[in-house]
Formats: structure tokens, C-alpha cells, sequence
């Protein structure tokens, strides 16, 4: 069966702040009916579209076919996705991306499944209908390259942020906040970034099938209730952090006011205020990280946390590794956002919401326990 390999890599380049994933293109042949000059005028496309977009370091085609030589590798050897996983180790990648040209009466039709190499998972699928004339085909090409492209976030693993374990004042002396009191920790590790729209789309296609492509692939998925993010994370191998562990990550164990620090917020640091109606993309605004590298932890979106609120638990808290209280009415959200003053960007302030729908300025990002914590 002639295939169309997409050759996602783990390995990223830093440039401007965003990681680029490599990817590589596998010539094809076409299939039986379908002309030789199509997957060959299909790639081109794809090639100058993923390039464009500035998302992929796009590997050299001879390279390659290089490499498929060298392991003496047929392409009729990757035409099912159980073979992704020796062409996945021989290409020391983590994800392929296979693509079929099949005629479809008079026309063709591009079909792309991506495959996870150590399970053999498809896990996306996309396909266009490619028309018969070259600017149809050219135009259904593009559609299928943007969403692809726009899907890259949720096709590498989410960097994530390691934390020792440590103490840190937990709470202030203002309303909803208080008391402060003195927290230890256990090792965890949290998500650089909010999740965004591209990974949260990725699973719900999952579970909800083919959906309209991201809006905004790179800014927050907000309007997801705190019951889909946490499905999310555990999608994910993960779960939200506790109230405390967000904390923790804001304030460091010097107890910053503010994730970076003790300077008020400004629009170089913090999407807050209201001055645009959204929040910006995740990797945007570097100087409002904290030393440690977590983006966003103030404004952008608001954050579901695993607690339940409880006013008064802080008086009750344990003082090893809180996880809120037994039950509650609401969920916690921490870190304020896009509409907030600035007063609520503060890494104490603390704020709640229903569990079961999700607003335009609650988003998430996911954590996880390091191995021997409790």
C-alpha cells in the first residue's frame, strides 16, 4: 500500500522561545489509478506549508532516503502501523505520521493517521478530499497541513518543571487567603505551560471524534470545566496540582509575591486588566516566568487546581502535602487571568468556580508526583 511518512521527532530547536519539533517527509509513490506526478506534487506542498509555518525544522528529503537505504528498509514495509515501531527505533524518532493517496472515483483523497512508535497507537487521523483540478488539490493539501500544524503542541510531550521538595508560607493576610501558614512539600513536577487549545483538541477528538480545527492553537483551552481538565490530565498520565503545589510553584520557598517576582504586574510580564478580550499564546511573555522557567502562572488564563474550596481550611490545613478539603460545592482556581485586576495576580490570591462548566478565563495545566513521593 503506498504511503506518505511524516517523521515527527522528539528533539526541538530553541528559536525566539518556541520549540520547533524536526519532521520529515518519505517520498511516496502513488497507489494503483492514482497519477505518479500527485503524492509527489502533494508533498511539495506539505513541505512548503509546514515550513512556513515556522513550527517544524523540516529534515532534507535526501536525508531521509539516506537513512531507508542505509537500514535497507522497503517503503512497502511501512504501509501499516505496526511497522512504526522498528522504522521509529532505526529513525530514533517518537511519533510517524502516516499519509495515503487513494482514488476516490474521479478524484483522490489524502488520508494522515499519526502513530505513536512505542504503542503503535494511531492517535489522530486527518483526511481531505483533493479534487480534481491542481488548485483544488493544492488548496486541500494546505487545509490538511494547517491542521497538522496546529496539532504539533499535542504531538510531543508537555515540558514540565521539576520541584524539590521544600517549605514555603503558604496563604497572606488578605480576605480568602489567610491564615498564612507553613507548608511542606514533596518532589513534584508541573507543566511549563497551560495546556492549549491543539493538545486539549487532541483529546477530545479521542473521545468525541473529528472536531472543527483549534480557533487559537496556541492560547490557552479555556472554557473547559474543572471535570474535563482533570479527565485531560489523566489522559495525560497526569493530574491537576494541588492548591498547595501551585502555590509553591508561584512563590518559590522565598514566598515571591508575584511568580517573578516582587515588581507589580505590567503588560510585559502578565495578560490581566482587560485590555485585550483573550488571553495571548502560551509561550508568550518570558519575563513574567518564574525563575525556574513556569509560564503564565499569573494572568493569561485562570487555573483549575484539584482542591475543593473551603474558606476556612487554611486554619485546619495539614502541614504536609494539603489536598483540600473532603468535599465542597466549588473547585479552586488560582493565578487569575486575562480580565482580572492586578491584585488578584498575586500567588496567594485564590478564587473559585463550578466544577461543571468552564468559563473564557479558566484554562489548566497538569502536575505529577515524582517517583518514591507519596
Amino acid at each position: 500500500m503506498p504511503l506518505l511518512a511524516l517523521l515527527l521527532l522528539l528533539a526541538t530547536l530553541p528559536t525566539w522561545g518556541i520549540e520547533r519539533p524536526q519532521i520529515a517527509l518519505v517520498p511516496v509513490k502513488g497507489a494503483p489509478g492514482v497519477p505518479a506526478a500527485l503524492p509527489a506534487y502533494a508533498q511539495s506542498v506539505l513541505e512548503a506549508e509546514l515550513t512556513r509555518s515556522g513550527r517544524f525544522t523540516l529534515v532534507e528529503r535526501s536525508h531521509v532516503q539516506e537513512v531507508i537505504e542505509e537500514i535497507n528498509f522497503q517503503q512497502s514495509g511501512i504501509t501499516v502501523p505496526e511497522k512504526a515501531n522498528e522504522l521509529g527505533r532505526h529513525l530514533n524518532v517518537e511519533k510517524l505520521l502516516f499519509a495515503e493517496v487513494l482514488r476516490l472515483g474521479t478524484t483522490y483523497k489524502l488520508v494522515v493517521k499519526v502513530v505513536d512508535v512505542a504503542t503503535a497507537q494511531v492517535v489522530k487521523a486527518e483526511e481531505e478530499n483533493l479534487g480534481p483540478r491542481q488548485e483544488q488539490i493544492q488548496a486541500a493539501v494546505r487545509r490538511l497541513a494547517r491542521r497538522l500544524i496546529g496539532a504539533a503542541a499535542a504531538l510531543s510531550p508537555a515540558p514540565m518543571v521539576s520541584l524539590p521538595a521544600g517549605q514555603f508560607q503558604m496563604g497572606s493576610a488578605q480576605p480568602g487567603a489567610s491564615p498564612p501558614h507553613l507548608i511542606s512539600l514533596s518532589d513534584f513536577e508541573i507543566d511549563r505551560d497551560e495546556v492549549n487549545q491543539a493538545a486539549y483538541q487532541a483529546f477530545a477528538e479521542t473521545n468525541q471524534g473529528t472536531l472543527p480545527p483549534a480557533e487559537h492553537p496556541e492560547q490557552p483551552a479555556t472554557l473547559v470545566s474543572w471535570t474535563d481538565a482533570a479527565a485531560y490530565c489523566q489522559w495525560q498520565g497526569k493530574r491537576l496540582p494541588t492548591e498547595a503545589e501551585w502555590e509553591y510553584a508561584a512563590r518559590g520557598p522565598e514566598g515571591r509575591t508575584y511568580p517573578w517576582g516582587e515588581a507589580p504586574p505590567t503588560a510585559t510580564l502578565a495578560r490581566f486588566g482587560g485590555q485585550y478580550k483573550g488571553p495571548t499564546d502560551t509561550a508568550s511573555l518570558p519575563a513574567g516566568a518564574t525563575p525556574e522557567g513556569l509560564r503564565h502562572l499569573a494572568g493569561n488564563a485562570a487555573e483549575w487546581v484539584q482542591d475543593w474550596w473551603d474558606p476556612a481550611y487554611y486554619a485546619a490545613s495539614p502541614p504536609a502535602d494539603p489536598q483540600g478539603p473532603a468535599e465542597g460545592d466549588y473547585r479552586v482556581v488560582r493565578g487569575g487571568s486575562w480580565s482580572s485586576p492586578a491584585d488578584e495576580l498575586r500567588a496567594s490570591a485564590r478564587a473559585y468556580s463550578n466544577p461543571d462548566k468552564g468559563t473564557g478565563d479558566i484554562g489548566f495545566r497538569c502536575a505529577r508526583s515524582l517517583p518514591g513521593t507519596p
